[in-house]
């Protein structure tokens, strides 16, 4: 198996453990809305979006800072 094909398996386990978790806190971080049904899925969905867009404009200023001060 190649190194890459190695680390995208691990890279998507690690994916689908952090979805489990984050679909787990997302459910008990929005109890307080009282929303039920279509309007829950979509909340969650939400929620969920925001804060992977969150996560990844995060690791992209990380990325770009290391990068900047290499030189």
């Amino acid at each position: 198996m190649s190194k890459m094909k190695e680390i995208d398996e691990i890279a998507q386990g690690i994916a689908d453990v952090t979805k489990e978790i984050m679909y787990d806190s997302i459910h008990w971080q929005i109890a307080e809305f009282h929303v039920e049904g279509d309007s829950y899925n979509e909340l969650h969905s939400y929620v969920m979006k925001l804060a992977i867009e969150k996560m990844h404009q995060s690791s992209n200023l990380k990325v770009y800072k290391q990068n900047t001060n290499m030189y």
